[in-house]
């Protein structure tokens, strides 16, 4: 994807609809290990003040509100935000809360200290040296980051981007956030992982998403071509999709005390 503010607005909107939801089953066991994990890696979220960066859904705000002190989630789509608010009340969650931003606009001040850990998962968000050191200024305690690690495949949408002359690949995530806090002098705790998941939806509704897709990528559908696609892979009324994932799980120290002081 092109990555222009309005291209991430159009993008997340237009996902919104149908991303994972925080405590659907298979969605709520995936985050359950990537917390385990992160927990081994120094990260403790229980009774903490928690900030989301790119909280989407609420996939991980939410489901970590339940143990937590606070948690505020940020996200630039208004479209994810309705979804995670939805999500909140349906669940009777009275200790989260979400701000409509992008982060790299969002004044530092309104952070700054407020939260013992900042989390940022799969999201565009973090993506310089501004971005990283905002977030630290937020946490006392601990940085997270969970973020694509080279490695994205799906048989499907790679027929797609090859046919619309495009690539698809794992966007950039891991690695420049690494490099930034190599040079920032961090020792972060970094670990590899593998993860997948399963979709299947109704070929007008997987329609939808590839063009979504292509417009953001600058290019222009192939509507027959897809369409005939999706209609000879399309089983029992739904195309089935797999995707498969390398992600890195990271977190360090921020510069500081390392621990909130007491009001």
């Amino acid at each position: 994807m092109k990555a222009t503010p309005a291209n991430q607005k159009l993008f997340w909107d237009g996902r919104a609809r149908n991303y994972p939801l925080p405590f659907e089953r298979s969605t709520l066991s995936k985050t359950r290990r990537i917390l385990r994990l992160l927990g081994k890696m120094g990260a403790e979220f229980r009774g903490r003040d928690i900030l989301d960066i790119g909280c989407g859904t609420g996939v991980y705000a939410l489901a970590l509100a339940r143990g937590a002190g606070k948690v505020t989630g940020v996200d630039s789509s208004p479209a994810m935000l309705r979804v995670f608010r939805a999500q909140q009340k349906a669940s009777g969650i009275k200790n989260a809360r979400c701000l409509a931003a992008a982060w790299g606009k969002l004044p530092a001040a309104r952070v700054k200290g407020k939260f013992d850990i900042a989390l940022a998962s799969m999201t565009m968000a973090i993506k310089d040296r501004a971005d990283v050191l905002k977030m630290e200024a937020a946490a006392w305690e601990r940085c997270v980051y969970i973020g694509w690690a080279g490695v994205r495949r799906n048989p499907l949408l790679e027929k797609v981007y090859s046919g619309h002359g495009l690539k698809y690949r794992a966007p950039e995530g891991a690695g420049p956030v690494l490099k930034i806090l190599k040079e920032l002098g961090r020792t972060p705790r970094v670990k590899f992982i593998t993860d997948s998941w399963t979709k299947s939806a109704a070929p007008a509704e997987t329609l939808r998403d590839i063009a979504l897709n292509m417009k953001v990528n600058g290019a222009v559908l192939k509507e027959a071509w897809v369409s005939e696609l999706l209609r000879k892979r399309t089983r029992g009324g739904k195309v089935k999709q797999r995707t498969t994932v390398r992600k890195a799980l990271i977190t360090w120290s921020p510069p500081g005390p390392g621990k909130r002081p007491v009001p």
